[in-house]
């Protein structure tokens, strides 16, 4: 009996020794893709926030040009006032 359980026993480390290398390198394996994976929707998230502030810039000059058209609207008016056009 003892003898069988000491087999047992055997037989049991050589199975935990022999997967534990190779659940190892599975776990490694999945940790490297979810990183890949993670730096992925970091480089979307980047590329979207430098869209986003282009198009914020690209509004802020489209409205200091309309800006600029009414006040050049505005400062005609005052000179056709003032010269009683």
């Amino acid at each position: 009996m003892q003898q069988r359980r000491n087999l047992v026993g055997v037989a049991v480390t050589l199975v935990m020794v022999g997967l534990g290398p190779a659940v190892w390198a599975v776990d490694m394996g999945a940790m490297q893709q979810k990183v890949e994976t993670v730096k992925s929707q970091a480089e979307n998230v980047k590329k979207e926030g430098s869209e986003t502030a282009q198009s914020a810039k690209d509004l802020k000059a489209q409205d200091a040009m309309k800006n600029a058209g009414e006040t050049k609207n505005e400062g005609k008016k005052l000179k056709d006032t003032v010269m009683g056009k």
